[in-house]
């Protein structure tokens, strides 16, 4: 047993007792094969309990909805301009690279648009090309 800080008690169960309980399978799905319990106080518990409950609520999702759109496009404008570090010193010409940043950003999505090539895709494995190509 363990106490992370004064939040939570992390009980860990031995492999030795977990591995030959015939439950084993239905309580973990730890890559180990044992059990492990985490207990919080009361307050941050039922916090977490009411957060849950939230999330399961339409209201939520379509706030999340707006969320995911809004990450989608900063994850595009960091892998696409680099837009993580900035190559100058000095808030002006921060400032100025943000905005080419974002013009080139708006330029990209435009092009995608009037060509009509899908921006939206998922990312998928070298694996994934070469199967996808051994069966076309």
């Amino acid at each position: 047993m363990k106490q992370h800080g004064a939040d939570a008690i992390v009980i860990t169960f031995s492999v030795r007792t977990c591995r030959p309980c015939p439950f084993q399978e239905q309580c973990t799905s730890s890559a180990l094969g044992r059990r492990m319990l985490t207990l919080r106080p009361r307050e941050p518990h039922e916090a977490l309990v009411r957060a849950r409950a939230e999330q399961k609520t339409e209201t939520w999702n379509a706030k999340y909805a707006l969320r995911a759109g809004v990450k989608g496009t900063i994850n595009q404008a960091l892998d696409m301009t680099g837009i993580r570090r900035a190559r100058y010193r000095g808030l002006p010409k921060v400032r100025l690279q943000h905005a080419f940043s974002a013009t080139a950003l708006n330029v990209i999505r435009l092009d995608a648009y009037w060509t009509g090539h899908d921006q939206h895709h998922t990312r998928s494995s070298h694996l994934e090309h070469l199967a996808y190509r051994l069966t076309a």
